[in-house]
């Protein structure tokens, strides 16, 4: 299970005691991959980390780990490297070899803070050789350095933006897909859920058997692509099970974002529909080994 971290928890500096709470918070929903948000690629692939980010990184590291030996849990931390690909105006393009070195280069340095994962999330999502050549040049630098953690993608949830052969080729390269289940423009619950289940049957016949795949549902305020009333945590677990009884491959969920479910946006959005439906129904859905 996973979730996307408040921004600020690992952009401002904060005490281990606050830390801790966040852990066992997160613990208490039986979420075990925490993701943080790096700053964004610049276009050359070069990327810009202060001081502080690097440090909160390595401070929620060590204090999960330390939170697991005491608890028996399993939490995990997950720097998620976020660009913008070139299309019309100035962007990522990683058809350049030394734009993708840049980027390799600024995930091997991540490492050293002891995260247990790597997550890209490059956005409009590519499908282009240089993406997978990207994903490649990653694994063997893992391999190189011995970084044996989860390796995961962010995936378009629409069925019409990776072809199945390309989404095979991406999913053979990382050990999980996170297709992310918001801002459908849905109008109605049923249109959503049914979007949801296309969706989650499209990643069962194309995914890697090796590969997990977690499906990312909502939880936030309202914004002209997504209307909570009809995207939220039981609507998209409605459409999880109703997959998973049709035979989809569903190996967790998470939860877009921290922000909304745990800290309600700081009285901006009512997160606790959606706590108790995670509570009650999502922890309970019967997930594919």
């Amino acid at each position: 299970m996973l979730i996307y971290m408040p921004y600020g928890l690992v952009h401002s500096l904060r005490p281990a005691s606050e830390v801790d709470e966040y852990l066992a918070e997160v613990s208490s929903y039986d979420i075990g991959q925490l993701a943080f948000a790096m700053p964004k690629f610049k276009p050359t692939g070069a990327l810009k980390v202060p001081k502080h980010n690097t440090e909160m990184l390595a401070s929620w590291a060590a204090l999960a780990a330390a939170y697991n030996a005491e608890h028996g849990s399993d939490l995990t931390v997950t720097a998620v490297f976020n660009g913008r690909i070139e299309t019309k105006r100035n962007g990522l393009d990683l058809e350049d070899p030394a734009t993708r070195a840049s980027i390799l280069a600024a995930v091997q340095a991540s490492l050293v803070s002891g995260i247990s994962g790597v997550q890209l999330d490059l956005e409009p999502y590519p499908m282009t050789p240089g993406f997978l050549s990207l994903l490649e040049e990653l694994g063997a630098m893992f391999s190189r350095v011995g970084f044996h953690g989860r390796f995961s993608v962010t995936a378009p949830a629409t069925t019409a933006s990776w072809t199945p052969a390309y989404l095979k080729q991406v999913s053979q390269l990382v050990t999980q897909i996170d297709p992310l289940y918001y801002d459908s423009e849905s109008k109605s619950v049923a249109a959503y859920e049914q979007w949801v289940e296309d969706g989650l049957a499209y990643y069962s016949a194309n995914v890697s058997p090796a590969t997990s795949i977690v499906p990312v549902l909502p939880s936030y305020s309202a914004d002209r692509w997504h209307l909570p009333s009809v995207e939220n945590i039981t609507t998209a677990t409605a459409a999880l099970a109703a997959g998973l009884a049709a035979g989809s491959r569903v190996n967790g969920a998470g939860i877009w974002s921290g922000w909304g479910f745990l800290l309600d946006e700081e009285g901006a959005y009512e997160g606790s529909a959606d706590r108790a439906a995670w509570q009650s129904s999502t922890v309970e859905l019967p997930f594919s080994p």
